[in-house]
């Protein structure tokens, strides 16, 4: 029986382990899909001017209250009403281990040309209508069978209407993407790709009762749908009921209560059904002019009926492709495995902006959740992050970033593994227009399951043109 247990781990490492922006995927509960899907949240490499600010985990206000301003202001054309803000990028990526494998380790030349568009209309003083879209292609030049099937949707990607009816605000948004980049996904070794499409769709209200109170809530409902067979039990929509409401102790302190209930539905009939609740208290604290503060906690109940195993596409594929009896080891799965996932646990959300001057802002944030498995039930993600934007001189900045985080699985054969990453980004601004971009990203886990650990090394080349 031991013998049988670590076969069946062990191929199921070698191919493809999984059980995750915030920006991770990401942190699938409390995270907006429009935010950085990391759980590195170091971002997609990708040419534009991407910086770690962008992928904020609360939501953070800016520490200048100019930058919404200077937002706003931010099209470079219009169309009668609409304004336009229109970019291109191209860039080189030198990957030197595509499948995040061990020992499988191939390394390629990638061409990435990419297109952004921001649009918005503002139909009145107080209603808005908004779209962005940022669109992108990877080229293989080596492994063209990685070559993106059809066009990358930045998960940044909404179509938002924004309005007012007296005091109450109403936002309804959808937000969509496609990818195929695993990187941002820890549990995920030793596969290129996972083609995924995601909307989110949903409304939010906000009713400032009085200068102190503020009662927020809303609905949403998240879709996902895998393109490989291996992932097809992934398949799922999230509907969440949500309320925050706030009181501003004083002009730099606000805490609240943040509640959610999730009922989470799988396509997949040999994956269980199950419910996801989130009740904690939170705080908002300017603590100066230059350093605000964003602090949650609470408590977390992930409940999935049936087994995380059963029938599992992704193990079927594996037991295949080493030449397992399907019949037997299918057995031998349902009759060991114990993955039904559920019980009590916390979820905490950390951030700490600081802005000591205007060429210089930091950020440290981390955050632990029980999310959604892969080759199991679930699994609970830890994440520690700091990043930085420097701007050495007038023209040119420097954007480092280092994270680190675990992760233990649900089930008879949880795997426990550490991921570590570091990126820096040099951006240099040659005209108004054109930037030129150098990044540099480095990632390596380490897992307890056989052949699940890798490293990798790239680099990316851009340029961008905004319009």
């Amino acid at each position: 029986m031991k013998t049988w247990s670590r076969s069946i781990l062990a191929i199921g490492g070698a191919t493809v382990v999984a059980s995750l922006p915030l920006n991770a995927s990401a942190q699938e509960f409390f995270r907006d899909l429009g935010t950085s899907r990391t759980s590195g949240g170091i971002g997609p490499i990708e040419p534009s001017d991407y910086s770690y600010r962008d992928a904020s985990p609360s939501g953070l206000a800016p520490l200048d209250p100019q930058e919404v301003v200077e937002e706003e202001d931010d099209y470079n054309f219009a169309i009668g009403p609409v304004r336009f803000s229109l970019a291109a990028g191209f860039g080189v990526e030198v990957n030197d281990n595509i499948t995040l494998s061990d020992d499988d380790r191939q390394s390629d030349v990638i061409l990435r040309p990419s297109l952004s568009l921001d649009a918005a209309w503002r139909l009145s003083d107080m209603n808005t209508l908004r779209l962005t879209i940022g669109a992108s292609y990877a080229k293989y030049l080596s492994n063209s069978e990685y070559d993106t099937d059809g066009i990358l949707l930045s998960p940044t990607s909404e179509l938002a209407f924004s309005f007012l009816l007296g005091d109450v605000k109403f936002t309804i948004r959808d937000r969509f993407s496609y990818q195929e980049d695993p990187y941002d996904i820890a549990v995920l070794s030793n596969i290129a790709r996972y083609r995924r499409f995601e909307n989110q769709v949903g409304v939010q209200v906000d009713w400032e009762a009085n200068s102190a109170l503020t009662l927020s809530g809303g609905y949403d409902h998240y879709n996902l749908w895998a393109r490989d067979d291996i992932f097809a039990d992934q398949d799922r929509s999230i509907d969440t009921i949500f309320f925050k409401p706030s009181y501003a102790i004083s002009p730099t302190l606000r805490v609240g209560v943040n509640t959610a209930a999730s009922y989470i539905s799988f396509t997949d009939s040999d994956r269980g059904d199950g419910y996801n609740l989130l009740v904690g208290p939170f705080i908002e604290w300017q603590l100066s002019a230059y350093t605000n503060m964003y602090l949650e906690a609470g408590y977390q109940r992930l409940e999935l009926d049936g087994n995380g195993y059963s029938n599992n596409n992704l193990v079927n594929a594996i037991l295949d492709d080493q030449g397992f009896n399907q019949t037997a080891s299918r057995e031998f799965l349902d009759d060991n495995v114990d993955d039904d996932s559920g019980g009590n646990s916390f979820y905490v959300r950390f951030e700490l902006n600081n802005e000591p001057s205007e060429n210089f802002k930091h950020r440290l944030s981390a955050s632990k959740t029980s999310e959604i498995g892969f080759y199991s039930s679930s699994y609970d993600l830890y994440h520690v992050e700091y990043g930085a934007d420097w701007k050495v001189i007038r023209d040119t900045s420097i954007s480092p970033t280092v994270f680190y985080e675990y992760y233990e699985t649900s089930g008879s054969f949880s795997e426990e593994a550490h991921r570590v990453g570091a990126a820096i980004g040099v951006r240099h601004h040659l005209t108004n227009s054109i930037t030129l971009g150098l990044d540099y990203r480095f990632l390596a886990k380490e897992s307890n399951v056989p052949q699940s650990d890798y490293y990798q090394n790239l680099a990316f080349f851009s340029i961008f043109y905004k319009f």
